[in-house]
């Protein structure tokens, strides 16, 4: 029976390259034996105490999420003990209703994260088994059903038989997410609007300096407010200098945990730690020969700050885990919104790596004292956006429209003039283009313009992003078609697909769940 259990299971994952057909029919197939309502694939992402939802399936069909919660402090101390005391997670951890991770993972979903409920009440088992590839735990399968003390040693023995396919195609699947990621990084670090909107107006003296310093290999330290368009002035200094052939590697320091700054900047090796399956390169390899950008560097922890400025002084980096010494060649181009002076004061930025990127210092004005330039970047936006959308003919704006957008100061500058244009695309209708915070009543003053926005206006693209993924949770991940996510929000489906695209929303896949049959 087990060797006839082992081969069926087997089978079946190995019988779909798509982890959510694979599970699901893995949970068809094991569900009376085990009395099981859910069977769920995580990773515990210990270096940023969070946990990572990959795949579940239960009655309704198999779903990949790729969704990251945090737990709180009592489950990570649960999850810390597991792995000691079963040596790496092999063995097998049954838990009731009463154990806290299984409290928040009731809170988690019963609160419809993903969009998915799967437990009608509070009183359920479960049993979760580490995922091992070559000695390194890349997951976990948990199998879960309502009721209480459902799971005993005999079910324990068969997870622990069944573990090792689990453990292969989650291998595959997380390697395939991996390279959608970086394919996705790509595509945002070849598609970046390199268009510098202003440069004969209120850009002018920043056109200027970009021509006198492209050329040469010399850093470039990029100020000025949040929202200013660093990154395509950034995109400017590369295009004209003599390595725009190669690559120009983006990284946002300020949006990455500390714990992983040194693997983003330097790459790590294969089992290095928890989660690394295989060995990756760091930006200043994929840089190597062009430019590397580092926006927000004044987020760059101390001690990310002592090796970035040893690559600038040597060329020379190790990957994490590893002893090798590597070396590049890449041009840096930093940027922040901080007070560098004042850090470098504080103790909170070092003076030497201050000294190294402040050769060349580009100031970039707000887009209240470039005033000039609105028409242009409302132009230019709207005809770049309404093309991703496939508008047809670019709207141009109603009556009125531009005047008031001259008359407000812009807190969030270029970004949130970009953002406004966007959203009046989204609900355009047809006619003239109106932009939605633009009324009647808040045109004429700045004052009165700017009291028409709140800070969740200006948090616009989070708003939107998790609006979106609610109504996908509603429909399934159907897009398009009656029902679809398009026909709720009153949206073409190529609209809401670049939508989608822009910000980053990749769950679930439009197909939709999969079930037997498909």
């Amino acid at each position: 029976m087990k060797v006839d259990r082992y081969r069926e299971v087997v089978r079946r994952i190995c019988g779909s390259l798509d982890l959510d057909k694979a599970l699901f029919d893995v949970f068809q197939f094991l569900r009376d034996e085990l009395t099981l309502d859910a069977l769920v694939i995580t990773r515990y992402e210990t270096e940023r105490k969070r946990a990572r939802l990959i795949a579940l399936a239960y009655a309704d069909g198999g779903f990949l999420v790729d969704e990251a919660f945090p737990l709180s402090n009592a489950a990570w101390e649960s999850i810390s003990a597991w792995q000691r005391e079963s040596r790496s997670a092999t063995t097998p951890w049954i838990r009731d209703h009463t154990h806290p991770i299984n409290r928040e993972i009731f809170r988690l979903v019963h609160g419809g994260m993903s969009g998915l409920r799967l437990l009608n009440t509070g009183i359920f088992s479960s049993m979760t088994c580490g995922l091992t590839v070559d000695h390194t735990l890349i997951g976990n399968l948990t199998f879960a059903a309502e009721g209480k003390e459902l799971y005993h040693a005999r079910h324990a023995e068969i997870v622990t038989e069944v573990k090792e396919p689990f453990a292969i195609a989650l291998s595959n699947a997380l390697r395939y997410m991996d390279l959608v990621q970086d394919h996705k990084a790509l595509q945002r670090e070849n598609t970046v609007e390199e268009v510098m909107v202003g440069g004969d107006t209120g850009l002018r003296e920043v056109r200027s300096l970009v021509s006198q310093v492209a050329p040469t290999d010399t850093p470039v330290l990029l100020l000025g407010e949040t929202g200013t368009g660093k990154e395509v002035v950034a995109a400017e200094v590369h295009k004209l200098s003599s390595r725009s052939a190669e690559p120009l590697v983006r990284l946002n320091c300020g949006a990455i945990a500390d714990s992983l700054v040194d693997s983003e900047l330097f790459g790590h090796e294969k089992g290095a730690f928890t989660g690394a399956i295989e060995t990756k390169p760091g930006r200043f390899e994929r840089a190597n020969g062009g430019t590397l950008f580092l926006d927000e560097i004044g987020e760059l922890p101390l001690s990310a700050q002592v090796k970035l400025l040893r690559v600038l002084q040597s060329g020379e980096f190790e990957r994490v885990g590893g002893g090798k010494t590597l070396r590049t060649n890449v041009r840096i181009i930093a940027a922040t919104h901080r007070k560098l002076p004042e850090m470098v004061e504080a103790g909170r930025f070092r003076q030497d790596l201050w000294y190294r990127l402040n050769i060349f210092p580009v100031e970039i004005p707000p887009l209240r004292d470039r005033k000039d330039d609105i028409p242009l970047l409302v132009e230019h936006f709207i005809r770049s956006r309404a093309r991703e959308m496939n508008l047809g003919e670019p709207p141009a704006p109603a009556e009125g429209e531009m005047e008031a957008l001259l008359a407000y100061d812009w807190p969030g500058n270029v970004r949130e003039l970009q953002n406004l244009v966007e959203r009046a695309l989204i609900l355009f209708k047809g006619g003239p283009l109106r932009f939605p915070v633009l009324t009647p009543s808040h045109q004429g003053s700045p004052s009165s313009l700017a009291g028409a926005w709140s800070p969740q206006d200006l948090a616009m693209d989070a708003a939107i992003k998790g609006h979106i993924r609610f109504v996908l949770g509603k429909t399934r991940g159907r897009i398009a078609g009656p029902g679809g996510a398009a026909e709720l929000l009153n949206m073409n489906p190529n609209t809401l697909r670049s939508r989608m695209k822009k910000l980053g929303i990749s769950f679930p896949a439009e197909r939709g769940p999969y079930r037997r049959g498909d």
